[in-house]
């Protein structure tokens, strides 16, 4: 049964914040409050920084004063959420483009006291292309899933975070994210907790919003590579041996995206202009990700510099 006409549900949307475009970010507050979801802005910006305190005008507001991560963030934005009597929670990035419709059909499509996720077909801002959804198979391998031709909802495993829309009973089943991975993999590891715990997923194909993932996008012969800092390329390398540490990550899949990962990045490591800055990053992932994968251990990352 979906939400009952008359009995709005609840729920406020999760914005992690991290030197943030002002005037983007207040234009995707403008359209969350314009559905009736009340934004709630969890701000990573270091002390000193201008954007260190971070206020919206009809949101609510975390200063956290540093950059504790994605992850943290998020936990600390959907603690609060709870904290306000949300029946659903939001996840979205700063630099997400969801317009009303989309975030209308998403709540449309939520179900009253069940746990479930929903997400939008996602489009890349700059090519306009579908960024897919993962679905895996028997062993875990993974596959992807574009849904621009569908029109019902379509069951996947993997969503990215940004859009994600989880009722609070879902929320209760999962658990927090896993702050141990800071940034990278964030949203998938805990995809993959709620196909472990038997918390539907879904694509609704209809709700349609614009990400951009990475600084930019480069062709290279017939890969499509996403250039993102050095800071990010450690997380990416380094989580993956962390996927190996958690019980309901497929082997599998953990090996698909250790391969595709590791790949990339040494494409990433020919044509970037800083390539000792971006070495130097590869090896403390490594070090980093085979202390985790022997000791159990995540270690302190690296920040932004």
């Amino acid at each position: 049964m979906q939400s009952v006409p008359g009995i709005p549900l609840k729920i406020l949307a999760v914005i992690p914040c991290y030197r943030p475009d002002i005037a983007r970010l207040s234009a995707t507050c403008e359209r969350i409050i314009a559905v009736g979801v009340k934004p709630i802005l969890v701000n990573n910006s270091e002390r000193g920084h201008s954007c260190e305190s971070l206020s919206i005008e009809g949101c609510l507001h975390a200063n956290l004063g540093q950059n504790v991560g994605i992850a943290r963030a998020q936990n600390l934005g959907a603690e609060l959420a709870i904290r306000e009597g949300a029946d659903a929670v939001l996840f979205l990035d700063q630099d997400s483009l969801a317009d009303g419709e989309c975030l209308q059909r998403l709540i449309d499509s939520l179900e009253r006291d069940r746990a479930m996720v929903v997400g939008p077909r996602v489009v890349d801002e700059s090519s306009g292309v579908e960024l897919p959804a993962i679905r895996l198979g028997f062993a875990g391998t993974p596959t992807a899933v574009c849904v621009a031709d569908r029109t019902r909802p379509q069951k996947v495993d993997v969503l990215i975070s940004s859009g994600t829309l989880a009722t609070r009973q879902a929320l209760a089943i999962v658990g927090p994210m896993d702050e141990d991975l800071f940034i990278d993999f964030v949203d998938t590891e805990w995809c993959l907790r709620c196909r472990a715990r038997n918390v539907p997923i879904e694509v609704i194909p209809s709700a349609v919003m614009r990400h951009s993932i990475g600084i930019k996008s480069v062709r290279i012969w017939r890969f499509t590579l996403l250039v993102h800092r050095p800071f990010r390329c450690y997380y990416q390398i380094r989580n993956c041996f962390v996927l190996f540490r958690r019980k309901h990550v497929p082997i599998a899949f953990a090996i698909h995206q250790s391969i595709t990962t590791f790949a990339s990045r040494c494409l990433l490591l020919l044509i970037v202009p800083e390539k000792r800055k971006y070495a130097r990053a590869y090896l403390a992932a490594v070090r980093d990700g085979v202390i985790a994968l022997v000791t159990g251990t995540v270690r302190p990352g690296m920040n932004e510099r």
